[in-house]
């Protein structure tokens, strides 16, 4: 076990690819810290913002890779043009109508429904955040 730990702190160490990936959270504040240590131990830096804190400003040019958020609490990132060439991945417990729309407008997104499987989770986060998975917008993964 500690062998194991070991080795994945000298792969994200002699990995500048994986370390320096930027990921933002906007969210509540407790599923903000879950999804925090869990991508923080794969390696990912974690910015986290308060979900009534006016953060679109500071995107664009600040090395972000991708911004994670529930819905309703998204809707301003996918609103605006801030954040329009940075994927985003929506959660939701529910899909409807209104957020359909609002995906498929925004190119670079993703939606999952909520509860989560964290491994696909995880897996969907790699691929966008390294360049594998192409997002083409009205993505939804139940």
């Amino acid at each position: 076990m500690v062998l194991a730990s070991l080795l994945r702190v000298l792969t994200i160490a002699h990995n500048p690819m994986i370390s320096s990936k930027k990921i933002l959270i906007v969210d509540e504040d407790g599923f903000s810290k879950i999804c925090s240590a869990m991508l923080s131990d794969e390696g990912y830096h974690i910015e986290l913002a308060a979900r009534n804190k006016n953060i679109l400003p500071n995107i664009q040019g600040n090395g972000i890779a991708l911004i994670i958020s529930s819905y309703p609490y998204g809707i301003s990132v996918l609103k605006s043009n801030e954040a329009k060439d940075i994927p985003i991945m929506i959660l939701s417990d529910e899909v409807n109508n209104d957020l359909i729309d609002m995906m498929k407008r925004f190119k670079l997104s993703v939606c999952m429904v909520k509860p989560l499987d964290y491994d696909r989770f995880k897996y969907l986060v790699n691929g966008i955040v390294n360049g594998y998975l192409n997002l083409t917008g009205g993505n939804i993964i139940a």
